[in-house]
């Protein structure tokens, strides 16, 4: 199993609306709510590899199917 993940890069316009869609003002609201630094909320929503499991996290918690 691959150690990190990120979004392919056809889906990052999707991911980024996505943190607004589910009520989160910022990036920052994002990570927070999470438990993850903002630095790697910005890597998962700019296409950057982040640890997998903070990847499922982000993804859950921004209600996006990942399987």
């Amino acid at each position: 199993m691959a150690r990190s993940l990120k979004v392919a890069p056809k889906y990052i316009e999707k991911i980024k609306s996505a943190v607004q869609r589910n009520g989160y003002p910022s990036q920052q609201a994002l990570a927070s709510e999470v438990g993850l630094s903002l630095s790697t909320v910005k890597s998962f929503l700019n296409g950057k590899p982040v640890d997998y499991l903070n990847f499922l996290e982000v993804s859950k918690k921004l209600g996006l199917d990942v399987y």
